[in-house]
This record gives C-alpha cells, sequence and structure tokens, in this order.
C-alpha cells in the first residue's frame, strides 16, 4: 500500500511538472494565425517541479492576443543541464532574448551581457528585500516571477497523537524528534537539498537575528569567520545523523527531489522541503493533515530560507531588446505574477500580496511577511556558496566529521576562485 501511495505522489510530480510530457525538450511556439509576426522572441527557461504548462501557456497567451505581431517561442530544460547549457550559449554568443539566470551563472557572465531591467514600472510592486536581491549597483539584471521557500512540513495528526506541538526552536525541534525516534520512528526526512536549507538556516542565524550586512562582509572577507559559520552549520547536520533522526542509508539511495515516501504515507512526523511539495501532497488526498512551517533551527526561533526561483534576464544582445523587456513586463506583472504562484506553491515576490491559495504554506509565508527569511543565495555573498555545498553534505552522509565538511568546502570555493581567476588571466 504505501508503494502504491508513493507512486501516486511521484506521477503527480511529473503531472505538476508540466514543461514536458515525456517527450522531452521541444520548442513550443505561440502565434496568432490571422497576423504572421514580425518580432520573433526566444525563451529559455528552467523546468522546475512546481511550476505548470498551462498557467505558462495562459500567460503567453494572454501576452500574444495583446501583441499579435510578436511571435514567442520557448524552450524549457532540465535543472540538472540548464546550467551547462546556458554557458554554452554565453560563450558562444548565441543568448535566447528573454532567459532564466542559473544561479552559477550570476557569478561568471561577462559585464555587459545582460540588459539593465531597472526601468520596469512593474518593479514598484516588489518587496523592498527581494528588490535588494536582484539590484547590483545601479541596475536590475534580473526580477524573479516567484520565491521559493523551504520550510518544515508537520503531520499534524502525529503530533496531536503524542501530545507534542509545532517546534518553534531549535531545543523544541530536538525533543521533538527525540520523544518519536524512542518509539521507533525515524523522525525526519529530507533530500539534500534540503540539508542544504537546514544547513544555510542553522549557519545564517545572524541574518535575521543580528546585523546582516556584518556577517556578509565577514563571510567574504574572513576565511576563519566562513570556516566558523560553516562548521555551525555542519556540526548540526552531524548531530541529527548520529542521533539517526535522519534515515542516511535511504537518502544515499535518493537523488531525485521528491517527497519523502514514509512522509507522504503518514509514517513520519517531520519533513525538510520546498513549499512546491505542499501541491502535491494536497493533491494527493492524504489520510492526515499537515501544514508547512518556519524552519526551527535556532534558538532565537524559526526561519524561512527562501530562493528566487524564477529569475528573469534579458540579453543585451537580443535584436529585440524593447520587446524582451516588454515581454519580462507581461510576465512580472501583478495579476500574472499571482496566477504563476497560486495553487503551485510558489510565494509571490510582491509587497502586499494576499495569502497564498494553498492554506497548508500559511505558516511558511508569514514568516517571510515578518521579515524571517534567509536568501540562501543572498547578492551580498560574492561566491555560489549554495551549490559548494554539496561536497561537505556528502562527507556528513558518509560518516565524517563536520570539520572534514567544512574544509572540504572551503576548498571547494578555493578551487572555484581559482579556475575565475584563471579564466580571467
Amino acid at each position: 500500500m504505501r508503494k502504491l501511495f508513493f507512486l501516486f505522489i511521484l506521477s503527480q510530480c511529473f503531472l505538476l511538472s508540466g514543461f514536458y510530457f515525456q517527450r522531452g525538450n521541444q520548442n513550443v511556439e505561440y502565434d496568432n494565425p490571422a497576423l504572421y509576426p514580425q518580432v520573433l522572441l526566444t525563451f529559455l527557461g528552467v523546468q522546475y517541479p512546481s511550476e505548470n504548462k498551462a498557467v505558462t501557456e495562459h500567460v503567453l497567451n494572454n501576452y500574444s492576443k495583446s501583441h499579435p505581431n510578436i511571435l514567442v517561442s520557448y524552450e524549457w530544460i532540465p535543472l540538472r543541464t540548464y546550467p551547462c547549457i546556458l554557458k554554452k550559449r554565453i560563450r558562444s554568443n548565441s543568448l535566447d532574448d528573454v532567459f532564466m539566470l542559473s544561479l552559477d551563472s550570476r557569478y561568471q557572465l561577462p559585464e555587459g551581457v545582460l540588459a539593465d531591467l531597472s526601468s520596469l514600472p512593474t518593479l514598484a510592486a516588489y518587496r523592498q528585500q527581494v528588490l535588494a536581491q536582484m539590484r547590483k549597483g545601479d541596475t536590475i539584471p534580473y526580477v524573479t516571477t516567484s520565491l521559493g521557500a523551504f520550510g518544515l512540513f508537520c503531520n499534524l495528526n502525529m503530533l496531536e497523537r503524542n501530545r507534542l506541538k509545532v517546534p518553534q526552536t531549535l531545543d523544541e525541534f530536538l525533543a521533538a524528534c527525540a520523544a518519536f525516534h524512542r518509539i521507533g520512528i525515524t523522525p525526519l526526512a529530507v533530500t539534500r537539498e534540503c540539508l542544504r536549507a537546514l544547513l544555510i538556516a542553522r549557519a545564517y542565524e545572524p541574518v535575521v537575528f543580528g546585523d546582516a550586512n556584518a556577517f556578509f562582509h565577514s563571510l567574504n572577507t574572513d576565511e576563519a569567520f566562513l570556516r566558523r559559520t560553516l562548521l555551525r552549520g555542519f556540526l548540526f547536520l552531524a548531530l541529527l545523523r548520529d542521533k539517526e533522526y535522519f534515515d542516511v542509508d535511504d537518502l544515499v539511495l535518493i537523488r531525485e527531489n521528491m517527497p519523502g515516501m514514509f512522509f507522504s504515507a503518514g509514517e513520519q512526523p517531520f519533513m525538510i522541503g520546498g513549499s512546491w511539495f505542499s501541491p502535491v501532497l494536497g493533491k494527493a488526498q492524504s489520510a492526515f493533515r499537515f501544514s508547512v512551517f518556519p524552519l526551527p533551527v535556532t534558538s532565537q526561533g524559526a526561519v524561512t530560507v527562501l530562493g528566487l526561483d524564477t529569475p528573469l534576464s534579458v540579453s543585451s544582445r537580443s535584436e529585440h531588446v524593447p520587446q524582451a523587456v516588454q515581454l519580462v513586463e507581461g510576465l512580472t506583472s501583478p495579476e500574472n505574477i499571482l496566477i504563476f504562484n497560486d495553487g503551485q506553491g510558489g510565494f509571490s515576490p510582491l509587497k502586499n500580496a494576499p495569502l497564498p491559495a494553498d492554506k497548508a504554506v500559511h505558516p511558511l509565508w508569514k514568516s517571510m511577511d515578518a521579515g524571517r527569511g534567509i536568501f540562501h543565495s543572498d547578492i551580498r555573498l560574492r561566491y555560489n556558496l549554495w551549490h559548494r555545498l554539496d561536497s561537505g553534505i556528502e562527507l556528513i552522509l558518509s560518516g565524517a566529521s563536520a570539520e572534514e565538511a567544512t574544509e572540504s568546502v572551503i576548498q571547494a570555493l578555493r578551487d572555484a576562485q581559482q579556475g575565475k581567476e584563471g579564466k580571467q588571466s
């Protein structure tokens, strides 16, 4: 029965992924047959599990109706291969007119490749903390249509049966995990990406409860400070591993980012996951109640780990920059952002945005709205730490110490910096 339920959850992941139907990548064109288009815009995007093809078609079709002289041709690439494909197009000077900017590419793009989007009128509706994450000097080289958020999925039925409340602090979280572990239940479902989010939430505590600017300045300039920060996060992961609060053997076998099988079947009390998991579980009509809360990994309270999930850029080398910017303006309008995010687990980047349609993620959204959000790839960092954490996490899963994991990430950052300097020389 458990396997059948998990297969249903998996099928919903594929249905919500939407941008391709077993036929692989493809270019999809929208045009008005009554008027042959005069301008062709190409659009390259990342195929995220939470996005929905019907929503994107709706938005692009509305744009096409308003601009019948423009044809928009788009291509969606799986996340694992997207950075490589984007880099190749950058090197070959064949960037699409509009494209999603991968996090890794943000640190490698030559100057002048991205058009400045700071004149977009739709930016007036954005949250200030989101605008800060998109600003580079006096320019805005990309704008996002959604925020992804990592939180703690809680099986409310299991908590009630065991007379436990939703944990709000680190001590409460560890106590709840210990209570379930004592009765033979592995309390926590995680994936590798979710371990990254846990580490960031634990290590970046000063971003929410201290001086964020001073914190990032020290990360950028003081390797000893960086080492202490990483060690705090890896010590937390090593503690969860050593206490057997998550199943290392299962995690080693899991490569895809999907809801945990045992949590989905109602057999685990907690799961660390992205907000985009919520509609998958909701659609499955699980036999238990769940909600998504901020991560209770600090002594001062719970925090939400955020990411700019769909950052859009315009190539400055495009032959149709004004039309491409106009398309981005349409995609970032409040009504289209609402359509794009509602019910799909994405959070609106706009101020005064209504609560998401998915009630299960309301506690997580309220944490972000209250200013308790940490961007895992904060613009103030001079390097891509988020993806460099992988080497350390693999060591944690193999049984290595937190110190060994920390040094692995430090070395990965050094190697990346040396590679960047080598290309520039």
